[in-house]
């Protein structure tokens, strides 16, 4: 009927109509070019840089575009060195070029000394290989290694790597850090949570800085997001890991585990006596220390730093450096004025009426061998790279400073059809089989065996390691079993011990007897029936040829003996 009535069709065609363009309309295309439009109250980022925030975030080819559909061409990092000198080049080439060759991006000292150590180059320094293009890139392992030469790259990329400018790192308390120059500069909090007022941002999701903002003021948490575990940084904080195993995990009186950070739980020791007045690391550790001068470095006592007697005089220097930044004299006075904290300290000064500045010999002596209140000192590690997915025997032992590795093994105990191990590649973030598993025969914090750095002055030494290699291939045959690597030049073991300064400093020195008549000391070692840890103890070649052991004559004179 209503087919057939030419007065009611077209009023019911207009009434589906209506029906129709009533309902909710299709959403407008966003274009996300506008960035204020969503990031309402996001920070200046600096004053140096009022840029439009196209400049920085989005390739040139499509800032001149009109409207911009996706929002993933956005450049979250700019400073990435992946897009550093295409966003930072045009002003800040020089400081690009000089972070490119600083050990900070290159990691060309722990990179070079672990390949010589395992065998797989000649030679420690001159460095060949860097964590970026300053050097050769380091190569991968081939996928059926047979020695700790051709396993050492995968160890590397692993497990050694995920500090550099290249990667975020693993991103977990304590861990978060951008990339490239926000690396430094652009400040995370310990959770990785944002608390500044862009609108668009959850500030209960992890990963971002602080706030959007550069700044030259960088605090000690930020340095301790790469600066952690037991190696220079952690000290001078009071920190010291706990083993792995779960009988020393830290727990409240309820006995729940508190909460970790850094990849593992702590000990607190003494703090260094600076960290105490409140001083920050920038204050000592320079803008051209930590960025790079332009010269390749092949470790860490070849970059040209701040000493001591800078800033309290020393046998040689009668007053502080008055050409260092923030140091002043009133009324014969020094002061240090810091200009990150603001603070001003007055300088104790370098003193020859001082018992022991008063021996002559100790004019070859590191400030640090007689102030370090105490030193990392890790003996014997494993190092066990299994393909095969075997993972009871770890299940006291997840917790490794990894929070990679961690995760995997509490989700793979906790199932009943296990994945085969898989870890990252922190170079290329690709994702490949096998896992690294790592464990201490014993660690200490009191022994400080002495030797000679690069300058020949008596420093305190630690194992920069004393490795012990396995390895376990897909089909659970063991290919490598606890295997003590040779150095490339077949010189000596794949061992050593390296001259460190120890961030642990104390206003008094030690007293005599932790060096005289102590055999750890004169690096003599702990004798009390020979066993393997007891060998371990007994330091092994620096990898430099400038650095040195204590020499019989030297060893004789700290003993007291003819």
């Amino acid at each position: 009927m209503l087919g057939n009535s030419p007065k009611i069709y077209p009023i019911v065609c207009l009434f589906f109509t209506l029906i129709a363009c009533s309902g909710p309309k299709p959403p407008e295309a966003i274009n996300y070019k506008h960035c204020a439009a969503c990031h309402k109250g996001i920070e200046s980022i600096s004053r140096n840089h009022e840029f439009e925030c196209k400049i920085c975030h989005l390739q040139p080819a499509r800032q001149t575009m009109p409207f911009l559909e996706e929002h993933e061409s956005i450049i979250r990092n700019p400073s990435d060195p992946r897009w550093v000198s295409l966003f930072c080049g045009k002003c800040h080439e020089k400081e690009i070029k000089q972070v490119q060759t600083s050990l900070h991006s290159t990691m060309a000292g722990i990179i070079n000394q672990t390949r010589y150590l395992w065998g797989a180059q000649d030679v420690a320094f001159p460095p060949i290989y860097s964590a970026n293009h300053a050097l050769k890139p380091l190569p991968e392992s081939p996928l059926h290694p047979e020695s700790p030469a051709e396993l050492v790259d995968d160890f590397l990329r692993r497990k050694c790597l995920r500090c550099h400018l290249h990667t975020k790192g693993p991103e977990a308390k304590g861990l978060y850090r951008a990339t490239g120059c926000a690396a430094c500069h652009m400040i995370y909090n310990n959770k990785g949570l944002y608390e500044g007022t862009d609108k668009a941002i959850d500030k209960h999701k992890p990963s971002y800085p602080m706030v959007h903002r550069f700044t030259k003021q960088i605090p000690d948490m930020q340095c301790l997001h790469c600066h952690n575990q037991n190696h220079v940084g952690a000290d001078y904080e009071g920190l010291f890991e706990h083993d792995y195993s779960k009988t020393y995990r830290s727990r409240t009186t309820g006995g729940a585990p508190l909460p970790v950070i850094y990849g593992l739980d702590q000990h607190h020791l003494a703090r260094d006596v600076h960290a105490e007045k409140g001083l920050w690391c920038i204050d000592c550790h320079s803008r051209k220390e930590i960025m790079g001068d332009g010269k390749l470095r092949g470790y860490a006592l070849a970059v040209p730093m701040i000493k001591c007697k800078d800033c309290h005089a020393g046998f040689f220097e009668p007053a502080p450096n008055p050409s260092l930044k923030g140091i002043t004299e009133h009324d014969g006075r020094f002061y240090f004025h810091s200009s990150y904290t603001g603070k001003t300290y007055p300088l104790t000064l370098f003193s020859k009426e001082t018992l022991s500045h008063s021996v002559s010999l100790h004019q070859r002596v590191r400030c640090s061998a007689c102030h370090a209140q105490w030193s990392f000192q890790d003996y014997g590690l494993s190092v066990i790279r299994e393909d095969y997915a075997d993972y009871i025997k770890w299940r006291k032992l997840t917790d490794q400073g990894d929070p990679y590795l961690k995760d995997f093994l509490d989700e793979q105990l906790g199932r009943e059809k296990i994945d085969p191990p898989a870890s990252p590649d922190w170079l290329d973030s690709r994702l490949k089989k096998g896992a690294w598993y790592t464990g201490w025969r014993f660690r200490r914090w009191e022994w400080m065996p002495l030797g000679m750095d690069q300058n020949q002055k008596y420093s305190i030494l630690r194992p920069k390691y004393q490795y012990f290699i396995s390895y376990v291939d897909a089909t659970g045959y063991v290919v490598l079993d606890n295997v003590v690597p040779q150095r490339g030049d077949d010189s000596d073991l794949g061992w050593t011990f390296m001259p460190y300064v120890p961030h642990t400093t104390s206003p008094v020195g030690r007293s005599c007897e932790s060096c005289h008549l102590n055999n750890i000391a004169a690096g003599i070692g702990v004798f009390d029936g020979s066993t393997i840890d007891t060998q371990l103890t007994i330091p092994s070649t620096p990898v430099f040829p400038s650095m040195t052991l204590m020499s019989n004559e030297a060893q004789k004179r700290l003993l007291l003996r003819k």
